[in-house]
């Protein structure tokens, strides 16, 4: 079944008669409509907003407005979304080969680097690394509170 087709399926329903009518009221037609797109009774729904309504009155609100216009507006907000989500994949891929090439070029002789690799600066790192823990260890350490107090003793 096509968007369109669900479109129709969920703004109508069949009366007693047999003829086809929309539902009177945009909450009953939005109630009716996502209760049908959600396979769910309708008791669910209006419980939902219910309880949505209670927690925060304007999220409730802006929640079912939100939700009248994704039932009147069929497929219309999912494209926007597969939009948006299609443009910020694109923008990350262009990112991510821009970061690539640009990392590709640097890693180039250039006056900049002075001839330094990712493999200098790693083991300068773990170097200094070891010497802040053994500085943290040393000043840590018994022997460097007790020497402290013996140049405090001395000064005094």
């Amino acid at each position: 079944m096509t968007r369109h087709e669900h479109h129709e399926h969920y703004h109508f329903h069949q009366t007693k008669r047999g003829s086809r009518t929309k539902p009177k009221g945009f909450i009953k037609r939005t109630i009716r409509a996502l209760a049908e797109r959600f396979s769910v009774p309708r008791w669910v729904i209006i419980c939902g907003f219910i309880f949505l309504f209670f927690m925060s009155v304007p999220l409730a609100i802006l929640t079912f407005l939100g939700a009248s216009y994704w039932v009147k507006h069929p497929g219309k907000l999912e494209d926007r979304f597969d939009t948006i989500m299609e443009k910020s994949r694109r923008t990350f891929r262009n990112m991510t080969d821009q970061a690539q090439y640009a990392g590709a070029s640097s890693n180039a002789a250039s006056p900049e680097h002075d001839g330094f690799e990712f493999s200098d600066l790693k083991e300068k790192f773990e170097d200094l690394e070891k010497r802040a823990g053994k500085m943290e260890e040393h000043v840590s350490s018994d022997e460097y509170s007790l020497n402290k107090e013996f140049k405090d003793i001395g000064k005094g």
